[in-house]
């Protein structure tokens, strides 16, 4: 809650009556612009009828992909094969290199999805 004196402050600021006038120009430039926007062409719309034949093609392509992987599956799957695999030393090195980079490029996915997350729709990002 505001003090007295500065609620009796704000209505006699609030009660004078001082006229607003636009700046000079301020109305001819807002009506110029108006009238720009008022002649522009409209905008080119998108060419659907062109675009759908490539996505439905890799709509399809993918679909495909997707069967050809499963049915790969199905087919390994009813051959189970063991095998006990050993790893040189030569290459246990890069392999906990590749683990770091893969950590790193992890983490830094998820601060930004973080922060997008607490942006929100504002389109910053």
């Amino acid at each position: 809650m505001k003090p007295a004196n500065e609620t009796d402050h704000l209505d006699r600021v609030l009660a004078a009556e001082e006229e607003l006038a636009p700046s000079s120009g301020f109305v001819g430039s807002v009506m110029e612009r108006v009238r720009e926007e008022a002649t522009a062409p409209t905008p080119i719309p998108f060419p659907w009828k062109r675009a759908l034949p490539g996505m439905i093609a890799a709509a399809a392509g993918f679909g495909w992909c997707a069967v050809k992987l499963v049915q790969a599956g199905i087919a390994e799957a009813g051959t189970p094969v063991l095998t006990h695999l050993q790893i040189g030393g030569a290459v246990v090195q890069p392999l906990e290199d590749a683990g770091w980079v893969a950590a790193a490029l992890g983490v830094s996915l998820l601060s930004w999805l973080l922060a997008r997350r607490i942006m929100g729709g504002s389109g910053a990002m």
